[in-house]
């Protein structure tokens, strides 16, 4: 071989593993791909998702609208399938027609697609204005990789039965004991009793366990009843676990899960995913219209206690007895936006017709859609304090506290380190607690690259949650960290006098 051959080879060989190299890290890491996975899951947080520009070919009035091409940026690690674009358009008087258009396209991570020949319904107007958002998409991930299924993630570690042959015709399950093998969460566990003869299957029924189940746990679940057996002969009965609710480690911990279990994921990034049943809470309603059998109306105050913005937020108007007994109930969407950290007053909202009395109406926030997220402003604390908040401090000061190491009482629900210096806490507890003790850790590739420990001067009610903001973080704004953790350390309670309080 000549030296000239052996030299190319050489260099091709070099080039090659540089350009492995420069391929391999460019790839996110699969922790980190999981993690974003995890929190995309139920809700995708549609962020990252951007419409960055659009050209119309033909938007003439009474006719087919149709774009030349729409321009799609995905700066996520994780790719969308089932993509729905909002097309919302406005005449020169500013009246608003909105069209939801469906994508077939796929878009991979960190990649921008060209979308030609989109079609819109018929144009009511010429558009003056145009303005197109990602409605709703899910997350591609490779299943195989990053299983979720709870039928694989949770095992059947013990079942005791007996079967009530009477006219109840019920199993009676004395012990159930199940485990979760994976590092997902879950709720609503559905599972299915195999009633067996001859080694084939002769029926089926289901049943619901309303728990959740947490990473690395185990539960026991005794004595209930599972209706239904079968009229045909069988000499044995098997479960299997069907289905559940994979669920994230925030609406896990503040649905009631321990936290010991946060553990067993290494999730230490608290999943700071969109939920919107705890992000958005209900203020308080006031009726413009109640009149029976007419079309009611009413005002909604609703509070967004999240850095997403949400629409189409459904809700329901349940109507009940005084004995609190459920009659009737209306779903309702609404169609406007509420933006992040925000309080905001929806007026008029039409809720159909009215076929009760509505002294007993309670509305519950059921979902909303999220489409965006924004960083807030950061806050400066003002140095002015009002009366009140003087007299409810030193009302507190007048009572003796005791110091304690917090266990289950508080979790970190939230966090913004590098753009808001934000941390939101959780008291799960019946006690206000106060003067807690955090450490912040940020870490890259598993090792600790910078720490703070703070103490936070202030009080959280008991059952309630509140963000601090602009905490003492110097510097984290322009370190290159990947994941955060934050420990509780300890905090101060009303002291008791009961010495066995734990």
């Amino acid at each position: 071989m000549s030296i000239s051959k052996k030299i190319l080879l050489t260099f091709i060989a070099i080039f090659s593993v540089f350009l492995s190299q420069e391929v391999v890290s460019s790839q996110p890491d699969s922790r980190e791909k999981e993690l974003e996975i995890r929190r995309n899951i139920n809700n995708a947080d549609l962020s990252k998702l951007k419409i960055v520009d659009f050209k119309w070919l033909t938007k003439a009035k009474g006719t087919i609208g149709k774009f030349q091409e729409i321009r799609i940026k995905n700066s996520s690690i994780v790719g969308f399938k089932n993509i729905s674009l909002e097309l919302q358009i406005y005449n020169r008087a500013g009246t608003l027609t909105r069209h939801s258009i469906p994508i077939k396209d796929t878009i991979g991570p960190n990649q921008t697609i060209v979308i030609k020949n989109i079609s819109t319904p018929i144009l009511p107007f010429v558009p003056a204005t145009t303005i197109i958002a990602i409605k709703s998409a899910d997350i591609m991930y490779d299943s195989e990789e990053f299983s979720f299924k709870a039928k694989k993630a949770i095992k059947i570690l013990d079942f005791k039965f007996v079967v009530d042959d009477s006219s109840t015709k019920t199993i009676i399950v004395e012990k159930l004991v199940i485990e979760n093998k994976s590092k997902n969460y879950y709720e609503n566990i559905e599972f299915v009793l195999n009633f067996m003869h001859k080694n084939k299957i002769v029926a089926s029924r289901g049943f619901l366990i309303k728990e959740s189940i947490g990473p690395g746990a185990s539960k026991i679940i005794k004595n209930f009843n599972v209706p239904g057996i079968p009229t045909r002969q069988f000499k044995d009965v098997y479960i299997e676990v069907e289905s559940a609710k994979m669920v994230s480690s925030k609406q896990y911990l503040t649905s009631g899960g321990d936290e010991e279990y946060l553990a067993e994921t290494g999730d230490i990034d608290i999943d700071d995913s969109p939920v919107p049943k705890l992000d958005l809470k209900l203020q308080g309603f006031a009726w413009v219209n109640n009149a029976k059998y007419s079309m009611g109306s009413i005002n909604l105050d609703l509070a967004n206690n999240s850095r997403f913005k949400y629409n189409e937020i459904e809700i329901f108007v349940n109507y009940k007895t005084s004995r609190g007994n459920m009659l009737t109930r209306d779903r309702v969407v609404i169609k406007d936006d509420i933006e992040p950290y925000s309080q905001k007053t929806f007026n008029n909202i039409q809720i159909g017709y009215i076929q009760y009395e509505t002294g007993n109406v309670h509305v519950t926030i059921e979902n909303a859609s999220m489409i965006g997220s924004i960083q807030p402003k950061r806050i400066t604390k003002s140095k002015t304090k009002t009366k009140t908040n003087t007299n409810r401090k030193n009302k507190e000061k007048s009572f003796s506290k005791e110091l304690f190491i917090p266990k289950r009482e508080l979790i970190i629900i939230d966090y913004d380190i590098k753009d808001y210096g934000s941390i939101k806490i959780f008291n799960r507890s019946d006690d206000p607690i106060s003067d807690i003790k955090i450490n912040v850790q940020l870490l890259k590739e598993n090792k600790i690259i910078k720490e703070y420990n703070l103490t936070i001067d202030d009080t959280i009610s008991p059952r309630q949650e509140k963000t601090f903001r602009s905490l003492e973080l110097t510097g984290a704004k322009n370190i290159d960290f990947t994941y955060v953790n934050i420990l509780i350390k300890e905090g101060k309670r009303p002291l008791k006098d009961n010495k066995n309080r734990p």
